[in-house]
């Protein structure tokens, strides 16, 4: 039984150590395993590293299980308006 509970504990110090290292460090945000990790984690913990990638990352697309959040909204830009051609008398 010992066993198998240190086991347990050693899968949930590998997958939280790396999805930290996505989280504060990867060097891609559409990193297969982080987003594997990320997208099943609960909602608290994914904001917080969708808001990390946002911080590292900048205007990209937002990687998979982070479109969710507001903060990866698209920014909204003014139309570009045309002049009215000037007329000559």
């Amino acid at each position: 039984m010992g066993g198998l509970v240190r086991l347990i504990v050693l899968l949930i110090i590998i997958v939280g150590g790396y999805w930290a290292y996505y989280a504060f460090a990867a060097a891609n945000p559409n990193d297969s395993m982080g987003v594997a990790i990320n997208k099943r984690l609960p909602v608290a913990a994914r904001q917080f590293a969708c808001q990390k990638l946002k911080e590292r990352f900048g205007d990209i697309q937002a990687p998979e299980g982070c479109a969710d959040f507001a903060f990866w909204a698209p920014v909204a830009t003014a139309p570009a308006t045309t002049a009215p051609a000037a007329t000559t008398p």
